[in-house]
């Protein structure tokens, strides 16, 4: 206290030093300094002494910053509240003052903080200043100032606070720290707390109010806290007995009205902090209420409070707290309650109802809650036996439900299931009502929602919605309903329920009708009877799985499955093409579905939250299909079922996308671990399935890899009957998540002995067909790489029961070679066509040498991969040996063409990549002498062979490829085959290769390149004679010329590189050659002359052993003019002769002489020079070897003969040719003993013509003038040649002739008819036969002279 000096010193300056220090005291201090709340504290401090000495003063002062204009100003300006916050601070501090009594100015207080507490109109005031004034109750209880009469409204402040929604709000205007609605909130239940359990005297207070609180709809939210302060408050006094009675005038809460308020309030206390308060207080209620439910009550609530300690310890835990189980409970509870009063206080249950009934509308603003109102008040009715009870209980529900809530409207329907169970028929007596058309053909409402003031999209809205409602009611109805009246109903039901069917197209209403048929189903299911409309619902729900969208919206889908599911157990069965229909829809709609994906990223709670929803629907979804699946083989439980199943499957086990694989192998599995699933129903499709399984345990995803070994494991258990030993698969498993099983080529091996080893025939080869005709050509390779693996073991241990379909399999490995791209994959199929090869080399050789040609890159590939391998290659080369030996070189012969024969030009084909294997030269080598002539005799057949024609047969796609690829037949051609093959042989076997194969390949140089070749063979590689002669030998009698061309050839070229060394093999070889002396072929008798001729590098021995052959095949050549004009056979004679008769015995060749020089004579006259020249050089080596006299006589006379041709030529136009006549000139002058021919041929080179045959026509009349006459006969022949040479020559050999007969006076007969001639040539056309004609007169004419 102040002295009175001070005050009135003070006194005219305290208006001024109150505003600067409430300025001071509004300033919000900042508890991180503690210098600036002491100073804070100090400047309450100064108000307290003030307030000692101007009390009065300083209470108008504070009292009028809390005036109701002030705070309405503030609030209307969102002006600062730091004044209203500043005045009840520093006021809170004044009554809180101890020793100082504030009882005098209490009135005034209250009175003064009305607008604040209750604002008439409401006004809204900033959480600061709530805070503030809460507390300020706090301090005036604490102060005991408060009363029963005065307290009610700050009470009443402090529960509506505890009400407000945990929301926070945004920073006030005034900068003070700023108050959320949950710290508000938090703040103001630990004040009523505070009140409750430390002030004394409060419960007088706070009794019987806070039971008003509870049942009031706008304190909903403070209900916890209530209730906690009125369980408290029970421990000092029993606060049922302040409840004044019902005609008191004001009227508390009945203790039924509390039970149900309460009740239904507990159906949310387990997600709410201290919610287990609404139990305890709700059990000390029921106490209260009916005495007969105490002991369930306190038996059942400690099973109750067990929710909350489980609640409790999984906060901050991954998974969220289903409270559903915790409202079945509650249900559950009330339900046995329920049946309990029964029998004791039945109007206690219909009073229950009632209060369901009439506390509806506390629960607007509370989906949730209302929701379990209709629960637990459907559970009452159910066993409320008073008709106009349960009436009233139904159309409060039906007249309350909001029809935008799903929550309400599901729980609306599972009231009315409930209830249905005693009170079906009235129920539908309310919904059939529902559903009639009224008298302008709409359907009435059933709560009302359609004003004449509402727009008619939000009536066209609500009227969906009220149709969901009605249609998911039907739904509950159907399943809670006696049985034995359901069947009764169930026609009247049905003509009320399917027009909802038409048009149908809001979710909500397909959500319903979606139940409705499951429930409906199910129901039918238990009594075992059929439904006639059963076809038309399950039409509709497939058209409800169409109409979806492609992504995943709504669980329409998964209803609509699980619907067709529930039906489908109906009897009767429905057929198997309507359950494969359904599949096929089904499948389609659900697997492509994108699965949920969560989002790591930071700020994506949004989108996580969105993924849980989308999840719930994916699993849904899953699960409804994966169940349906279940019920068709347990309906059935049947092979079929299973096929239909499996067919329907397959697709999305080989989808590209890792989850429809997962999900379709996760159903593959749920329904094999179906009751239903036995050995007799998986049979058919054992080996199948097992081939898809194997494929996706090499998955590159492992889930799938996991399960689809879970299914492998479960196929094996079903057919050991639970027998077979779990490890080798878990241990599979296992590995299944490690990436290295992928790449781990004994992880496969292991993967298909637990496959294979449980398969046996049929399935065994089912199997195997799936893995090659689908799994190798996988588009993931590491897949098809594993699948190859796993082929290969199965094809290497388990070969025996697959032996009959080996050209199917290996038609399946060839197709999958060429199409797959992958390295790997491409190296898994070859290992396994090698490990067939191991079993049956001579199969996989007959089928690979059926592939077209030309070979395709992988087979062509895979042929010298398998020709590496030292234990197929002998057995791959003999077989196509035999086949080029045993199949016909032409598959059509035309006049004008020869058409290859496919197998040989496979043959061919394959030949050649079997040459370019590696590590082969050995084998090459030793094979040489029988692939070389066997080689040799097919290339000369396919020169000038067209390519043959594609086989006449349906080409499997899964065998050897389209059509197209045969087509590539026509390109072919036949001899490029056959000299590529003959190339790489002589390459590969380290031979010299020679360049005659283009010559080969030219019709015109045939011959010459076929025998280069065939010698340049035998001079390269040591080859064994006797095979080479014995392998040539059936081709000698062969129908197509070529062939025994080339065998004579070879021959041919054998003699002529001295290979055999043997004498009888030299003779066998003349022997063959001998024989085809008289071939048809040209070319055959060329080579056979040929090969005699080679004869004489054997020696005289050899030759003259076989000279009687030789000569006879000579002689024959020189006759043979079958050619026409080029008179091969005969050059090929007289150079095998100019080569024999240097070594034939002398004695044996001279009866043949002249044989010899008849034969020779046409060639004289042969346009070509060097036939000329090879005749005249043999006639002069014939003429040396004339020993015997009589054959010399013989032959001179043949000189005479042929003297004129040879003088002729003396002057021919090609040099080789008259070189060569003068050379056989001085060979013959032995035989024709003239003196005076020696000396006129014994002039030097370069005579002129005209003088030698001056010269030699002088000698010949000195010596042979008897002869010159038929000289003269002789050469007139020649005046026609075509040879203007020759013409001149003869004309000129005329004159010197007639020369000579003129000069020894003969007779002139012979120039009587000579002269003409010569005069004739005078008009020649050439100048040199005129030149040469006058010439010859000339001569004629001066000797003539001479003579006379």
């Amino acid at each position: 206290m102040l002295s009175s000096n001070a005050k009135s010193i003070l006194e005219p300056q305290l208006d001024a030093l109150l505003d600067v220090i409430f300025a001071q005291a509004c300033a919000p201090a900042d508890y991180a300094k503690p210098f600036a709340v002491k100073s804070h504290n100090e400047v309450l401090r100064c108000f307290a002494i003030l307030y000692l000495n101007f009390p009065d003063r300083i209470i108008n002062f504070l009292l009028a910053k809390l005036s109701p204009n002030v705070v309405k100003s503030t609030v209307i300006k969102d002006a600062s509240d730091r004044s209203v916050v500043g005045a009840l601070t520093i006021v809170n501090k004044l009554v809180n003052q101890p020793d100082v009594s504030f009882s005098f100015y209490l009135n005034a207080l209250l009175k003064s903080l009305e607008p604040i507490i209750a604002p008439t109109p409401p006004v809204t005031l900033s959480n600061n200043v709530k805070q503030i004034l809460a507390q300020l109750v706090l301090t005036l209880a604490d102060r005991l100032y408060l009363t029963v009469d005065n307290s009610a409204p700050l009470i009443e402040f402090i529960v509506r606070q505890c009400s407000i929604p945990a929301t926070t709000i945004p920073r006030s205007p005034s900068g003070l720290e700023v108050v959320t609605d949950e710290a508000l909130r938090a703040a103001c239940e630990n004040v009523l707390h505070l009140l409750t359990t430390t002030v004394h005297g409060m419960e007088t207070i706070l009794l019987p109010g806070l039971f008003d609180y509870l049942v009031m709809w706008q304190y909903t939210e403070s209900a916890r806290t209530v209730a906690k302060c009125l369980v408290h408050l029970n421990t000092q006094r029993d606060v049922f007995a302040t409840l004044a009675p019902s005609g008191a005038v004001k009227r508390s809460p009945a203790v039924v009205e509390l039970f149900t308020r309460l009740f239904v309030l507990s159906g949310s206390a387990i997600d709410q902090s201290d919610g287990d308060s609404l139990l305890r207080l709700l059990q000390l209620v029921v106490g209260r209420m009916a005495e007969a439910l105490k002991e369930l009550w306190e038996g059942t609530i400690t099973e109750l409070e067990n929710f909350f300690t489980m609640r409790a310890s999984n906060e901050g835990g991954e998974t969220a707290w289903d409270g559903q189980a915790w409202e079945e409970s509650l249900l559950k509870l009330l339900q046995t309650s329920l049946h309990d009063l029964k029998n004791v206080e039945p109007e206690l249950i219909h009073r229950i109802a009632e209060c369901f009934t009439i506390q509806i509308p506390l629960y607007i603003d509370f989906p949730e809650d209302k929701a379990f109102l209709y629960r637990a008040l459907g559970t009452t009715l159910e066993i409320s036996t008073d008709s106009l009870v349960v009436n009233k209980g139904l159309d409060g529900i039906f007249n309350s439900v909001n029809h935008s809530k799903i929550v309400e409207r599901q729980a609306c329907a599972v009231a009315v299931g409930k209830a249905s169970s005693a009170h079906f028929d009235l129920i539908l007596s309310k919904l059939d009502g529902f559903t009639v058309p009224d008298k302008q053909g709409k359907r009435s409402s059933i709560f009302n929602l359609f004003g004449s003031a509402k727009e008619s999209k939000q009536e066209s809205v609500d009227s969906e919605r009220s149709k969901s409602t009605i249609v998911t009611c039907y739904g509950y109805a159907v399943s809670g309903a006696p049985r034995a009246l359901l069947l009764t109903r169930i026609d009247d039901i049905m003509r009320s329920i399917m027009p909802f069917f038409v048009g149908v197209k809001e979710f909500a209403i397909k959500h319903s009708l979606c139940r409705f048929t499951e429930m409906l189903a199910k129901a039918l299911r238990e009594t075992n009877s059929t439904l006639d409309k059963r076809q038309a619902l399950m039409f509709h729900m497939k058209d409800f799985v169409k109409s979806e969208p492609p992504e995943l919206r709504s669980s329409v889908r998964a209803l609509a499955v699980t619907a067709c599911a529930e039906l489908a157990q109906l009897p009767p069965k429905i057929t198997m093409e309507e359950v494969e229909d359904a599949l096929l829809l089904f499948c389609n709609s659900v697997f492509p579905l994108l699965p949920p994906r969560h989002d790591s990223s930071e700020g994506a709670d949004a989108a996580n939250a969105a993924y849980l929803n989308y999840e719930v629907l994916w699993d849904a979804t899953i699960k409804a299909l994966s169940e349906f699946m279940v019920t068709v083989v347990k309906v059935y439980r049947n092979a079929e079922a299973t096929v239909v199943l499996l067919r329907n499957l397959k697709p999305w086990l080989e989808s590209d996308s890792d989850h429809e694989r997962y999900h379709s192998l996760t159903m593959l599995h749920n329904v094999l671990t179906s009751d239903a699933v036995t050995e007799n129903v998986i049979a058919p499709i054992l080996g199948m399935a097992m081939g898809l399984l194997a494929m996706r345990s090499m998955d590159p995803d492992a889930r799938c890899r996991e399960t689809a070994l879970a299914c492998g494991k479960r196929l094996a258990s079903i057919l050991s009957n639970g027998k077979s030993s779990d490890q080798e698969w878990i241990e599979a498993g296992r590995q299944s998540w490690m990436k290295e099983s992928l790449s781990s080529h004994a992880a496969a091996t292991s993967i298909a002995g637990l496959f294979y080893g449980i398969l046996e025939g049929d399935q065994l080869v089912k199997f195997v067909r799936q893995l090659y005709y689908q799994g190798l050509l996988e588009r993931r390779a590491v897949t098809a790489a594993g699948v190859a693996a796993i082929l290969q073991a199965t094809l290497k241990n388990k070969w025996q029961p697959l032996k009959e379909q080996g050209p199917d399999i290996l038609g399946g490995l060839l197709f999958a070679l060429k199409t797959v791209r992958d390295p790997a994959t491409k190296v898994g199929i070859e290992g396994c066509i090698k490990a067939i090869a191991e079993h049956d080399t001579e199969m996989v050789a007959r089928v690979l040498l059926n592939q077209p040609v030309p070979l395709l890159p992988s087979t062509a590939a895979l042929w010298r991969s398998l020709g590496s391998v030292a234990s197929f290659a002998p057995i791959l080369l003999q077989h196509c040996l035999d086949t080029l030996r045993t199949t016909p070189c032409y598959s059509e012969v035309h006049i004008h063409a020869r058409c290859a024969s496919l197998p040989i030009l496979q043959s061919l084909a394959v030949l050649v990549e079997l040459f370019q294997s590696s590590n082969n030269t050995d084998l090459l080598q030793a094979n040489f002498a029988d692939l070389a002539p066997v080689l040799i005799v097919i290339t000369a057949a396919m020169v000038g062979a067209q390519s043959s024609k594609p086989p006449q047969f349906a080409v499997s796609s899964e065998q050897t490829g389209a059509d197209s690829e045969w087509k590539s037949v026509y390109k072919v051609v036949p001899s490029r085959f056959a000299v590529d093959a003959l190339k790489q042989l002589l390459k590969n076997a380290n031979s010299v290769v020679p360049i005659s194969f283009e010559m080969i390949e030219d019709p015109v140089m045939y011959a010459e390149g076929l025998h280069v070749t065939c010698k340049c063979i035998f001079q390269s590689a040591e080859l064994d004679a006797k095979k080479v002669i014995a392998g040539l030998v059936p081709y000698l009698n062969s129908e197509i010329d070529a062939q025994r061309a080339a065998a004579v050839a070879m021959y041919s070229a054998m003699l002529e590189s001295k290979k055999p060394t043997d004498a009888g093999q030299v003779q066998e070889v003349v022997n063959h050659l001998a024989t085809k002396n008289s071939d048809q072929a040209l070319i055959v008798r060329v080579f056979c002359i040929r090969g005699m001729g080679s004869l004489a590098q054997f020696g005289p021995k050899i030759v003259n052993a076989n000279a009687d052959s030789i000569l006879r095949v000579i002689l024959a050549g020189l006759e043979d003019s079958a050619d026409g004009n080029m008179n091969s056979a005969p050059i090929e004679a007289m150079k095998a002769l100019n080569k024999l008769l240097p070594v034939i015995d002398r004695a044996r060749i001279q009866e043949d002489l002249i044989s010899i020089s008849v034969r020779l004579r046409p060639s004289f006259e042969s346009e070509s020079p060097m036939i000329r020249s090879m005749a005249f050089s043999l006639f002069g080596q014939a003429a040396t070897v004339a020993e015997n006299e009589s054959v010399r006589a013989a032959f001179t006379q043949e000189v005479h003969d042929v003297l004129v041709i040879l003088l002729l030529h003396l002057n021919d136009d090609n040099h080789e040719v008259s070189t060569a006549t003068k050379s056989v000139f001085k060979l013959l002058l032995p035989l024709l003993k003239s003196e005076a021919l020696v000396t006129a041929l014994s002039y030097p080179d370069g005579i002129a013509y005209s003088r030698l045959l001056k010269l030699i026509s002088s000698a010949l009349g000195t010596d042979f003038a008897d002869k010159i006459p038929a000289y003269l006969n002789h050469i007139i022949g020649y005046f026609r040649s075509e040879s203007p040479t020759m013409r001149a020559n003869a004309v000129l050999l005329a004159g010197n002739l007639l020369a000579q007969v003129a000069a020894a006076g003969q007779p002139d007969t012979t120039t009587s008819h000579m002269a003409p001639a010569v005069i004739h040539l005078l008009s020649d056309k050439e100048p040199l036969v005129r030149q040469r004609a006058a010439e010859a007169l000339g001569l004629i004419y001066q000797k003539s002279s001479h003579h006379v």
